[in-house]
Order: C-alpha cells, then structure tokens, then sequence
C-alpha cells in the first residue's frame, strides 16, 4: 500500500474518492481511495499494489474518515456499501461513514436544476466551467478494471494512469461541490427587510405544503391565519445539511393549505385561489395555469411560485 500526495488550496470540507476493479463489493477490490481533508494543503491517494493490499489500505484509510462528514459523488449508493462489505471482510470493528451525496443532493433539488440526469458528466457539464473539464475528456470512459489488470501484469504506467485519474475526479469534486452550493445559495436565499431568509427543505403532506428554513431573522414569531402558519424559533438539534448554515441562529416553517385538481389526465396538481391571498401574486413559473391560481406542485414542487409565496408571506408578517 502506498500514498500520493500532492498540493491544493485548502478546502473548507472534507471530501473522498474510491476507485474500484469493478461493480460488485463482493467479488471486486477497492484500488485507492483519494482524501482530501478540510483545511489541508495536500490531497492523498491511498493506493494498493496487489490484491492482497486491500486490507492494509482500510487499515490506514478507516481511521482517517471515522466518524467525519465527507462530500463524495454517489457515496451513498456506491462507495459506502463497497465498505460496509469490505468491514464485515476484515474486521469486527464498526465505523460510522457519514457521507453527503452530490448525486442525491442534486436529485432532492431537481425541482430547480432541472437535469436530465445525474451521473458525473451531467454534473460536471451543468457546474462547471468548460475550461476545468478539458482534462476530464481525457478520462471519459477510462476503465479502471482494466487499467488495474494490466498493472498487476507488470505495465507500471497503468496504474500511473490510475492515480492520475483520481486526482482529477477529486478536484473537480471539490470544485463541483463548490459550484452546487453556490447555485443552491442563490436559488433558495433571499432577503425581507434586513433579514436573511435561506429555504433548505420541501414538502408535499396531504394537502399541506411545507417550506422549512434558516434565518437571521432576531425574534421568535408565530402567526396561524387559516390558509398558512408561520413559525419563526430557536434551532432545534443541528442535523447533517448539505448547505450547513451555522451563521443562522433560528428556524422558520411556513405551512400552505392548498386545493386540488386534475391538471392532466394522469396527474393532480396543487394549488391557492388568489382572491384567499392578497398578496399580489404571480405565475413565476413556466407552467401554464388559469389566471386565478398559483400552482404550487404539479408532478414535483414548483419552486419559483414556493419560493414567491413563502417570500410574500413573510413580508406580510414580519413587516414591523
């Protein structure tokens, strides 16, 4: 087992890359794992040199991610089932692996990205800037199974091919990480008065509408008027959250009670009257609607009439 090092700017977060011989946990190894820690100069690739290196590369790499909150792409859904297998393998020990998954994080958010998909070339080519992929087409459809097979049969330059890979993948998750919180930022914050208001979570319940964020806003507030509830308090328990918003000191819910119809043949859509809300509201969606309603979900959220609604609520409320 062996470890490249090379230096980057520091990041703000901790983030982590596998490369696998293959799919399956079972029956493939783990070839290397990148690392880059929060506030390190260096990035690390742990690597192995033969099959039965596998084992010793845990040992060195376990420890280090123990317990931390990394960013990874598709750690969920593939990186953390290849080590729970590889933990139940070697060891008796549990670890406790807390992984933010861009892939799922852009799925949740997909009422406002609009992707077609979300593999890794989708996101790379939506946030990043097309200079920082020129490196990346070198990789497109590199096969890392393959690569490893010749290494073992003595080509040292796949493995060189390998590493290279990996630090590439993992400085544009860094990169890519940056790029979705900053456009998630912009999307879901804005402003009432001198208050900053940031949306971080959704939902459809019954027919109940739920909008839950973050805020500077000083008070506690509660207002109850029949068609919506606002709730402005303190912080409940700090849970993981992709946009980590330490500066807001307080929570806010707005709860919508809205009617339902047959937008489509198949599909109900969700919706206010406008005369119930005095509000000055409009359409801000592409979504074609009757003049007297503003559709608040129709196959998933439509967050540009959300966010408006929420925004002019809390303007009512909150205007002294």
């Amino acid at each position: 087992m062996k470890v490249l090092e090379r230096e980057i700017s520091p990041p703000k977060r901790n983030y982590l890359k596998i490369e696998t011989s293959g799919l399956s946990r079972d029956l493939d190894s783990i070839i290397s794992i990148g690392i880059a820690e929060k506030d390190s100069h260096k990035i690390k690739i742990y690597y192995v040199e033969s099959f039965k290196d596998e084992r010793y590369l845990l040992e060195e790499v376990l420890p280090l991610i123990d317990g931390k909150v990394f960013i990874t792409y598709a750690g969920k859904s593939f990186d953390l089932g290849f080590f729970k297998a590889k933990c139940q393998m070697y060891f008796s020990k549990d670890f406790s692996f807390n992984f933010i998954d861009l892939q799922e994080v852009t799925k949740a958010y997909n009422f406002i990205f609009k992707l077609p998909s979300h593999s890794n070339k989708v996101l790379l080519e939506n946030f990043l800037d097309p200079s920082n992929l020129s490196k990346e087409k070198d990789y497109q459809g590199i096969k890392i199974k393959s690569l490893f097979k010749k290494f073992i049969e003595g080509d040292k330059s796949s493995m060189d091919r390998i590493l290279d890979y990996s630090l590439e993948s993992l400085k544009n998750l860094i990169l890519l990480d940056g790029s979705i919180r900053e456009n998630l930022k912009k999307e879901l914050s804005f402003k009432v008065s001198v208050s900053d208001f940031t949306l971080e979570e959704f939902e459809l319940l019954g027919n109940t509408i739920i909008l839950q964020g973050k805020t500077n806003y000083p008070e506690d507030y509660f207002a109850s008027r029949g068609l919506y509830s606002l709730e402005v308090f303190n912080k409940l328990e700090e849970k993981l959250s992709f946009l980590n918003l330490k500066e807001y000191n307080k929570s806010f819910v707005i709860k919508i009670n809205t009617e339902d119809g047959i937008y489509d043949e198949k599909n109900k859509c969700y919706f206010i009257l406008k005369k119930d809300f005095p509000l000055s509201l409009e359409n801000k969606s592409k979504l074609k609607s009757p003049s007297k309603i503003i559709i608040l979900y129709y196959l998933d959220h439509i967050f540009e009439n959300e966010k408006e609604l929420c925004k002019k609520i809390l303007e009512v409320e909150l205007k002294n």
